[in-house]
């Protein structure tokens, strides 16, 4: 039974987090697919109606962090790499 409590409140509190920031409902959703959906929208909903009645604003979550690629040399950079290695 405390697990499930556990798992409730974790729920919520990512609802609120997400309400507090300022993110829309189904991007939480889409963003905690683990997690049941009643807890997020429950936490979601108490935020919402405590910032409502203190009138507090959002808080932007800081940019989601770019995957850079490793750019792969073009066929004009590994001749001018092999142009170079051959006169040295």
């Amino acid at each position: 039974m405390n697990a499930i409590n556990k798992q409730t409140e974790n729920g919520k509190a990512i609802g609120a987090a997400c309400r507090h920031s300022g993110r829309a409902l189904e991007d939480c959703f889409r963003r905690n697919p683990r997690v049941a959906k009643a807890d997020i929208f429950d936490g979601w909903k108490e935020m919402n109606e405590y910032m409502l009645q203190k009138k507090l604003d959002i808080v932007p979550p800081p940019p989601d962090p770019v995957v850079q690629r490793r750019a792969e040399p073009s066929d004009k950079d590994a001749s001018k790499t092999e142009a170079r290695a051959q006169t040295k």
